[in-house]
């Protein structure tokens, strides 16, 4: 079994964030400053460098106007 982070859903959910966050028009340094973390912590996420937990994930969501629970409905139907 691949490693989570290569998985189509974990490329689905980064493309997710990814689009979110362009529709808002926030760069990376951006929403990481919302997060008061480093612009890198943003870029690696993108880059699949790092995993998101689900506490991390969470507060992206708030930050980017996204509904959770929506999300996960979506990662689930690609299974």
């Amino acid at each position: 079994m691949l490693k989570t982070i290569y998985q189509d859903r974990y490329e689905l959910l980064v493309q997710t964030l990814i689009c979110a966050r362009k529709q808002l028009s926030f760069t990376q340094a951006e929403l990481a400053k919302r997060l008061n973390k480093p612009q890198s912590y943003i870029a690696k996420i993108e880059g699949k460098d790092r995993k998101l937990d689900v506490l991390e994930f969470i507060d992206l969501c708030k930050i980017l106007q996204l509904d959770a629970q929506i999300i996960i409905k979506k990662l689930q139907s690609a299974e």
